[in-house]
C-alpha cells in the first residue's frame, strides 16, 4: 500500500500595504490551509479540492511561492485519492519547480514522492522508482521521519512489484524503523502488511 506525503508548511508573513490587511490575509490563508489539511486527512477529497483551490488563489495573489507549491501538492493528493492519477501528476509537476524556486525542500520532497506514487498507480514502475529515489535524499535532509518512512516504503513496494524481494525487504525494514521512531501506528501497520506479503 503506497503512501503519500503532505508536509506541513510554515507560512512566511510578508508585509502588505496596511498591517490590518496583512494580518487579515495571513489569518484567512492560515485558516483555509488548516481546513484543507483536515479535509484531506479525513478523506473529504472534493471539499478539500475546493479549499486547496482557494488557498492556491490567495497564494498566487500574494506571491507566496512555497504556499503555492504546497497547495498544488494538496490538490494533487486529493485527485490521487479520487483515483485520478494523471490529474494528480499534473498538479505535482506544476508544484515541483515552484517548490524548488522557493527553496522549500519539504514540499520538493513531497512533490517528488507523490509524483512517484502517481506513476506507480499508472503502472509506470521504473518512472515511479526514479521519483522515489530523487525524493529520498531530500526527505532525509529535511529530517522528517514520517516522510522518510513513506518514501522508503514506496521504494520497497516498487522493488517488490518488479521481483526484487530482498531489496524490498531491506527498504521496508528501514521504513518500519523510521515509522516506529516517529510513533505512527497506521504507517507501521501498512509497512508490516507489506513485509508480510513478501513472505507469501
Amino acid at each position: 500500500m503506497l503512501t503519500l506525503c503532505l508536509t506541513p508548511v510554515a507560512l512566511n508573513t510578508r508585509s502588505q500595504p496596511s498591517w490590518a490587511e496583512s494580518d487579515s490575509v495571513e489569518t484567512t490563508i492560515q485558516q483555509l490551509t488548516e481546513e484543507a489539511k483536515t479535509q484531506t486527512q479525513q478523506g473529504r477529497s472534493q471539499q478539500a479540492i475546493d479549499t486547496w483551490q482557494q488557498v492556491l488563489d490567495l497564494a498566487q495573489q500574494y506571491d507566496k511561492k512555497s504556499l503555492q507549491a504546497f497547495a498544488l501538492v494538496g490538490l494533487g493528493l486529493n485527485y490521487h485519492e479520487m483515483q485520478q492519477s494523471s490529474t494528480a501528476l499534473e498538479y505535482y509537476q506544476e508544484a515541483l519547480p515552484i517548490a524548488q524556486q522557493s527553496g522549500d525542500r519539504r514540499v520538493v520532497g513531497a512533490a517528488l514522492n507523490n509524483m512517484g506514487a502517481s506513476y506507480q498507480s499508472l503502472g509506470q514502475y521504473q518512472e515511479a522508482l526514479t521519483y522515489y529515489e530523487r525524493a529520498l535524499p531530500i526527505t532525509q535532509q529535511v529530517d522528517k521521519p514520517a516522510d522518510i518512512a513513506k518514501t522508503l516504503n514506496n521504494i520497497g513496494e516498487i522493488n517488490s512489484i518488479i521481483g526484487e524481494q530482498d531489496n524490498a525487504l531491506q527498504y521496508y525494514q528501514e521504513a518500519l524503523y523510521m515509522a516506529q521512531k516517529v510513533g505512527d501506528p497506521l504507517l507501521e501497520q501498512k509497512i508490516l502488511n507489506n513485509i508480510a506479503q513478501i513472505g507469501d
